[in-house]
């Protein structure tokens, strides 16, 4: 297999400035049906040629689609007990990467102008000064000199500088910290398969994280605004399983973590969002108190944490973001406002949020730990056919004669924006 030489310049490091002029030899060559990749450099910078939704496809496909790696034959040797790892470590030379692309020195990431331009070495563009590309790939079959593996994100007939074994325990474990804009990036492109093996999968990186922000955000989107109550039930149940120790993070939906919480506001969905604990998959039990407080309790437990927030949360709000309450009262207490002081209220309403979760938690929170008597597991109930309307229903909520309440006229019970109300059927 060919070798070719590659100049990097001075080494300005030393002493007499000698030119590093390494030789690099090919051990290898990629074959696959990646004719070209969707991300090249030009005279402008970083162009992706293909839409978000088409790069999201091909990394999809990218676990399932198979690669060979032809090995040299004189680097045969180099293979011996290499079938022992599961994931190797592929070193292969972007050899399409043009001569402006190994000039470029500041790009925006991923060719995304909304982005600021970043220095290269800041991200994983295939353009680079002396594009040797890495990947982790999983190691499928291996016969003689030949590796079957998937994963891999090269063209067809990439050099392959160097194979190593991948080992996890080489790498950091703890929290890796990243810009942003790269986390937004990764989320983008890999949120589909993320998601559908945990679809907690984004609020469980920010929790291991401390994220706050980013909780605040993911909550937004099922809360619908920014506001300082949900903020006050994110930061409740972030302390809570400070609290809690390192036994659990969030629900699974199974009911082994459990929150019981005690207002109907816009705290509650910050416990939701945040625990994963929810009405729906019955690890939420609402007590109708109106306190701003949560207890987080596991099952085989006895004892919970209990947070509250503290009386004078509100002036702490209020001292952080003056204009909140005044206009609050206008806009949601009183529905005399116009249009822009509904967006006047939105504004400060985020502001109030976003400041309020940079505080200390027990600058705004009383937490104590308190004995739980928890319900045992939602019981699975049949379901019968309403006599009247021929709606199905649980069997335990239907009326004495076979129908539902409402065929029967009975009396049930809502949750609403007061609290638990009855009504008549």
């Amino acid at each position: 297999m060919s070798t070719f030489k590659e100049t990097t310049g001075k080494n300005t490091g030393s002493p007499d400035e000698t030119m590093f002029s390494p030789e690099i030899r090919p051990v290898g060559i990629i074959r696959n049906e990646i004719e070209k990749p969707f991300l090249v450099a030009g005279d402008e910078g970083l162009d992706m040629h293909k839409s978000l939704e088409k790069v999201r496809e091909e990394v999809r496909k990218l676990d399932q689609r198979i690669s060979t790696i032809i090995v040299a034959a004189d680097w045969g040797d180099a293979l011996k007990g290499i079938e022992a790892y599961s994931h190797l470590l592929v070193l292969y030379w972007a050899h399409k990467v043009n001569e402006q692309g190994r000039a470029l020195k500041r790009v925006h990431p991923m060719g995304r102008k909304e982005i600021p331009e970043v220095g290269l070495f800041c991200t994983c563009s295939p353009a680079r000064p002396n594009p040797v590309l890495a990947c982790v790939v999983r190691l499928r079959e291996r016969k003689g000199n030949i590796l079957k593996v998937s994963g891999l994100d090269a063209i067809d007939g990439s050099p392959v500088i160097d194979i190593k074994p991948y080992v996890n325990s080489w790498y950091p474990r703890e929290a890796v910290s990243m810009p942003e804009w790269m986390r937004r990036l990764m989320e983008e492109v890999n949120q589909h398969d993320r998601l559908e093996q945990n679809p907690r999968a984004s609020f469980i990186e920010a929790m291991e994280e401390r994220d706050l922000r980013r909780c605040l955000v993911k909550t937004a989107e099922i809360h619908g605004h920014y506001c300082p109550g949900s903020a006050l039930g994110i930061m409740a149940s972030m302390y809570g399983f400070s609290l809690l120790g390192d036994a659990v993070t969030c629900s699974d939906g199974l009911e082994n973590l459990m929150a019981i919480v005690e207002i109907n506001a816009c705290f509650a969905d910050g416990v939701q969002a945040v625990s994963g604990c929810t009405l729906g998959n019955n690890a939420l039990i609402y007590r109708d108190l109106g306190k701003h407080a949560v207890t987080l309790a596991i099952r085989g437990d006895d004892m919970g944490v209990r947070v509250c927030a503290r009386p004078d949360f509100r002036e702490v709000i209020g001292r952080l973001v003056p204009a909140f309450y005044p206009l609050m009262e206008k806009v949601i207490k009183n529905r005399v406002h116009t249009k822009e002081d509904e967006k006047r209220f939105k504004d400060t309403a985020r502001e109030a949020a976003f400041t309020l979760i940079k505080q200390d938690f027990e600058n705004v929170f009383s937490a104590e730990r308190v004995r739980v008597d928890l319900p045992g597991y939602a019981p699975i109930v049949d379901s019968i056919i309403c006599r009247k309307c021929g709606e199905q229903l649980m069997a335990t909520k239907a009326a004495p004669n076979g129908t539902c309440l409402t065929c029967a006229e009975k009396p049930y019970f809502q949750v609403e924006g007061g609290g638990i109300v009855p009504k008549n059927g």
